[in-house]
């Protein structure tokens, strides 16, 4: 107990003698940066479209009768003039015959006729010269007046019945011309009663059976031809990204822009990139009041058959080109309830906070249309490290342009319009206290990978 007494004084000096305990800060964390990326940039517009047939034909039948035969499979490809169905031709050919024959008689008429004008001008001939020869008698007394006037009056029969004969042939011409007119329609009639493609194209599955009555009363429909190459597809574009679009094709062409020049690509659902191109062909005559939305048509080839009526697909045009246009990662970008912002970094390495306005994606890229003039230092990665007014340790990397957007990967979208509008309640990722945004990691890859929101107006599909 005594030790224990004696020891406590030395115990007392070694703990008074100890250093206090101060608070050491961390070390600054480190960052990935990044200078944004210049580069001269293709503006498009992309919207949603539809495709359609550009020739679509229900095939009917023009002539009453039994369906006898139907000569395709349905859905067959088949080409202009190939045979689709027959219809009992018997009736037909034989009003065709009849119609052959009633030509032939009534041309034979009009030979009798031709025949009998030239006896009535040789009976008319010959009252002329009686009708002389009586008056040159009278003259010297040698005949009597009545056979004068007998004469007279035969040679004016004789022009009645050449005048008679005359309009004999023209009814008989008359005759043939309804003859001929009865056989073309009757040979209408009986080449109707074979059913052809008005195309090259594809015909859908048959509507009438063999053995059924068609034509009674209606050109009945049997099926439908409808050719896919080429393939028009209409989309609709707001009136502002009108006036953008027209804005931008005159600054390209200098004046008046030829619509069939203007490239576009599609892509459907389940394609990576746009792989199908083509053009515009029509604009409508003027905005649509009710809809404020502008008609336009496109036209592509079609050759492999891949793209078919009805098909919802993504149009994209090219409209001009904004040269030094600012870029940035798209994951760089952040946003809150006062909208999109990025991190910079000061000559001191300090953090700071830039509002931006971002314009259209390129790939991963994404152009920063305001706040930002190329020069300065980014964030990349680890945004949720980088707090404003902190010092960091700056990892500096390199960032590749884009590239012209036209192929590739999905992830190659273009917005509608580059809109500048503020994030709304139901776009916020991340809410900001104290300047500080809450941000979550979006990749394995990197810690650092603050979850960004990208413009309602580039984050289209």
């Amino acid at each position: 107990m005594q030790r224990i007494l004696l020891a406590l004084p030395s115990i007392a000096v070694a703990v008074g003698c100890s250093q206090p305990n101060v608070y050491k800060a961390p070390p600054a964390p480190t960052v990935t940066t990044a200078s944004p990326v210049i580069s001269t940039v293709t503006n498009y517009l992309d919207e949603t479209g539809t495709t359609e047939a550009v020739e679509r034909v229900d095939v009917r039948a023009r002539v009453r009768g039994f369906l006898q035969e139907v000569r395709f499979r349905d859905g067959d490809d088949v080409e202009e003039g190939a045979p689709l169905y027959l219809i009992q031709p018997s009736e037909y050919q034989a009003t065709f015959d009849a119609a052959e024959a009633d030509l032939a008689t009534a041309s034979a008429d009009v030979d009798a006729a031709k025949a009998e004008v030239g006896a009535m001008n040789v009976s008319l001939r010959r009252a002329e010269l009686e009708v002389t020869r009586q008056q040159n008698l009278f003259k010297d007394n040698a005949t009597a007046e009545s056979k004068v006037q007998t004469a007279v009056a035969e040679r004016d029969g004789a022009e009645a019945a050449v005048a008679a004969a005359e309009a004999k042939v023209g009814a008989a011409k008359a005759a043939v011309t309804a003859a001929k007119a009865a056989k073309t329609q009757a040979k209408l009639d009986l080449d109707y009663c074979t059913i052809t493609a008005p195309m090259d194209g594809r015909v859908e599955r048959t509507l009438v059976k063999m053995g059924n009555l068609v034509g009674d009363n209606e050109a009945t429909h049997l099926t439908t031809m409808v050719s896919y190459d080429p393939i028009h597809v209409y989309f609709n574009i707001s009136e502002r990204s009108l006036l953008r679009a027209r804005s931008g094709a005159k600054n390209e062409s200098k004046g008046r822009p030829d619509l069939t020049s203007i490239k576009a690509y599609l892509r459907r659902a389940v394609d990576k990139g746009f792989p199908y191109e083509g053009n515009l062909d029509y604009a409508d005559l003027g905005v649509d009041q009710s809809t404020g939305t502008f008609t336009i048509r496109a036209v592509f080839p079609n050759k492999s058959l891949e793209l078919i009526p009805g098909l919802f697909v993504r149009i994209r045009v090219p409209i001009g080109t904004t040269e030094n246009a600012v870029l940035l990662p798209e994951r760089c970008v952040a946003v809150d309830q006062t909208g999109r912002f990025v991190r910079i970094l000061d000559d001191k390495n300090v953090v700071e906070r830039r509002n931006i306005t971002l314009g259209e994606k390129y790939g991963e890229m994404v152009v920063i249309t305001d706040g930002l003039d190329g020069q300065e230092t980014v964030v990349i990665d680890g945004i949720q490290r980088a707090r404003p007014g902190a010092k960091v340790i700056p990892k500096e990397i390199q960032l590749d342009p884009p590239d012209s957007g036209h192929s590739g990967d999905d992830t190659k979208v273009l917005p509608k319009e580059a809109d500048s509008e503020e994030a709304g309640p139901d776009e916020v990722n991340a809410t900001e206290t104290n300047d500080e945004p809450a941000v979550s990691e979006s990749s394995q890859e990197s810690d650092d990978a603050a979850v960004t929101s990208p413009s309602p107006d580039a984050s289209e599909n």
